[in-house]
């Protein structure tokens, strides 16, 4: 091989051993020998991308994957069922936005789908007060529960999406990112309305929406869509009083992940944590609701809706006995 090409390959196996969840499973010299055996005649780079999904298979990760010239590489795990809901997966193709209204019984609903904000810092602030505008549209002081829908949240950024609804989860500590050990690395806050890394404040709301309890009832609506940050959304308001989640178990892309750059542009994105919530208990898989409900789902009328209908009757029992479950 070219010597930017085995450069390339070596530097994409050794991020991979340093920063993989799942490092310490693998065999690294046994493997760097076979991925050199299946480079063997590449002369570019290009030639080189077929190895990818295999060195991702290794470490059992279909939560990350390479880019290299504006396309993706990685494993597509074949002990993953395709999703069969095709009421959510329509709804999904129609690219929903964040939606907020008024249910029968003062019970606020928001619909709080991915949100993609390009990884910079003024883009998350800009998403997470987009959420945040939508949310205090609602008269502060006439909701008296909350229905979060969860369902069609395939991922994107978390830092939007939980600020965006800090008035509705309140100051304090709401989960973290933990090794294959459990043991704690970063943790996530939500301080004064905003949402801190550790120490460092990730965003700068003004909290507007001051005025709202922040300990009332929420039901979290959940699909097999439910994916990666989606499912950081959910995590974070497990163990959290008078909350209860209702649907579907969600996709499993509860790794954290981070990209490292190689060369040319090209980058790696590894899983190298697992979401953990406020209690500390780690999610090495997808997350169970507490009701399972399958199918039933009506998002152009809520009102029949059978994952809103459970939620609803739930949280009149909730607010009636001032409990959570």
């Amino acid at each position: 091989m070219p010597d930017s090409v085995s450069s390339f390959l070596d530097k994409s196996v050794t991020l991979l051993q340093t920063y993989s969840l799942e490092r310490n499973t693998v065999n690294w010299p046994q493997l760097r020998q076979v991925v050199h055996q299946k480079a063997q005649g590449a002369t570019t780079v290009r030639d080189l991308m077929p190895i990818y999904p295999f060195l991702f298979e290794q470490l059992r990760d279909d939560h990350g994957w390479l880019t290299y010239q504006g396309k993706t590489y990685k494993w597509h795990n074949p002990a993953r069922l395709a999703y069969a809901n095709e009421v959510v997966k329509a709804a999904l193709k129609k690219k929903p936005g964040v939606l907020v209204k008024m249910l029968p019984g003062r019970v606020g609903y928001i619909q709080l789908p991915g949100i993609n904000a390009g990884g910079s810092l003024e883009a998350m602030r800009v998403a997470a007060r987009a959420v945040q505008d939508s949310l205090c549209r609602l008269p502060p002081n006439q909701v008296r529960a909350w229905i979060l829908d969860l369902r069609l949240n395939d991922g994107g950024a978390m830092v939007p999406m939980l600020a965006g609804i800090a008035p509705l989860l309140g100051d304090g500590h709401l989960g973290g990112f933990v090794d294959s050990n459990g043991q704690p690395e970063q943790q996530w806050y939500l301080r004064q309305g905003n949402f801190y890394m550790d120490t460092m404040k990730v965003t700068t709301l003004t909290n507007r929406c001051s005025a709202r309890r922040s300990n009332l009832p929420i039901a979290v609506l959940l699909s097999g869509m439910t994916a990666s940050s989606g499912e950081i959304v959910a995590i974070s308001l497990k163990g959290r009083p008078a909350t209860r989640f209702f649907g579907e178990t969600t996709y499993g892309a509860t790794t954290a992940n981070q990209s490292y750059p190689i060369s040319g542009g090209a980058y790696l994105t590894i899983a190298g944590s697992q979401d953990a919530d406020r209690t500390g208990t780690a999610y090495k898989t997808s997350l169970l609701p507490d009701v399972l409900i399958l199918g039933g789902d009506n998002f152009t009328d809520l009102s029949q809706d059978a994952k809103v209908t459970a939620a609803l009757k739930w949280l009149k029992k909730a607010r009636k006995g001032g409990r959570g479950l």
